[in-house]
């Protein structure tokens, strides 16, 4: 155990020699310096070991006892790190510089995770966050998490909680999506219930009001499908009039309906034919530190397309906050092509295919029956889509008067003149 205590501390093996060495070994013990390993090479001179530390004290010590002190060899873990030192002192100062630089860069923030959305975009919720100072390159201990989680939540109405929470490098930012409240009917105000399509009624429900029409009947956009107007009738010989209630109408108008939706475009397109000519630049982004190698260079003509490609790079599966953007512009010239008419036609009739869709969603419908009808005019290719759908066509419109009042009735103060 002693041997491996002084092979870490690191010991120096040294000769002495002079006409009386044992007063050196004497002022050794009087001053409790340790040797070890003493051997007597003969009446002048012996040699021992101390220990690193002591080399200095042991020279003092010689000077006094009239010896002269000649070293042989070091040993020890110490006496290693001491020759690195020496010999690789530019390595050490870098890999301390390395150390240095690690500690500091560790407190600023490097990557952003958003969790929790569904609907709402993610680039949407780090745009906000941006504002309020939560971005990579950010300082993280000056960032109050609280503080800055609460700022970036007033300007997201669709998110209902938002957390940041700051690991390191890392920002977790968790969110939870408000839930989209139903729209209150205001059965204050006097409505009717229109047609927003033409169609045949399959299906008429009632919630309040009076139907103008029976299931089976064929209503045009604009009709009147449920009134907010109720006549009271009289009781039988009576000769009183009690006039119109007016009320807030409401119900579901299930309809029959037939849906005619168009596009079109031109035959002939622009098309990039491209000249070959390209040039390549590249960024680097440091923090908040932003270099463009590419400021100078150009097209000649002007028309090119830029395609930019961003690289984190990383060190030993850790991510750094350095970015590498490598932009390519190519030169390109327009011409006209005509358009591929196969292609045309499908494009045309997937976006047909969505815009109905997207109407079915709204009126809670479905689609029975669909039919494409291709046309060429004018130098423009048409698509027509012809389907037979199920929906619900009631609309709810403002009307006059007052919901609750009674009009036309001999107690109506506009016929008697009462105020």
């Amino acid at each position: 155990m002693k041997k491996l205590i002084n092979l870490l501390r690191g010991y120096v093996e040294l000769e002495a020699s002079g006409a009386f060495p044992e007063r050196l070994l004497n002022l050794c013990a009087q001053n409790r310096l340790q040797f070890w390993r003493l051997r007597w090479l003969d009446e002048t001179s012996f040699t021992f070991r101390v220990a690193l530390q002591d080399r200095k004290r042991l020279e003092e010590l010689a000077r006094r006892s009239m010896c002269e002190l000649s070293e042989k060899r070091r040993r020890g873990a110490a006496v290693v790190a001491e020759g690195i030192i020496e010999r690789r002192w530019g390595f050490l100062a870098g890999l301390a510089l390395c150390f240095l630089a690690v500690s500091f860069l560790s407190r600023f923030l490097i990557v952003i995770e958003v969790t929790g959305n569904e609907t709402v975009p993610t680039a949407v919720i780090l745009s906000q966050l941006q504002r309020v100072g939560v971005r990579p390159g950010a300082y993280g201990p000056a960032i109050v998490e609280k503080e800055a989680a609460n700022e970036a939540l007033l300007g997201l109405p669709e998110l209902s909680y938002l957390a940041i929470n700051i690991y390191g490098t890392r920002a977790e930012v968790v969110v939870h999506e408000a839930e989209k409240k139903p729209e209150l009917l205001e059965e204050e105000i006097p409505t009717d219930v229109v047609a927003k399509a033409d169609g045949i009624i399959e299906h008429i429900h009632i919630s309040s009001g009076r139907a103008l029409f029976q299931d089976g009947d064929i209503v045009a956009e604009g009709e009147v499908l449920i009134t907010g107007e109720l006549d009271l009738r009289e009781p039988e010989y009576g000769t009183v009039d009690t006039g119109r209630l007016i009320v807030h109408a409401e119900g579901t108008v299930k309809a029959r309906t037939w849906r005619t939706l168009e596009e079109t475009i031109p035959l002939t397109a622009q098309g990039k034919a491209y000249t070959g000519e390209e040039r390549t630049g590249y960024g680097i982004k440091f923090l908040w530190l932003d270099l463009d190698f590419l400021q100078n260079s150009s097209i000649s003509q002007g028309r090119y397309d830029k395609i930019t490609r961003t690289e984190q790079l990383n060190l030993f599966d850790q991510a750094l906050p350095v970015w590498l953007t490598t932009t390519t512009l190519r030169g390109y010239d327009l011409e006209e092509r005509p358009v591929d008419q196969e292609e045309a036609v499908l494009r045309l009739e997937q976006v047909l295919t969505a815009r109905l869709s997207e109407l079915m969603e709204a009126n809670q419908g479905e689609v029975l029956q669909t039919d494409f009808v291709t046309r060429e005019e004018n130098g423009r290719l048409t698509v027509t889509l012809l389907a037979e759908c199920r929906e619900e066509i009631g609309r709810t419109v403002e009307r006059e008067g007052e919901v609750g009042r009674v009009y036309g009735g001999s107690a109506d103060p506009s016929r008697t003149g009462e105020a």
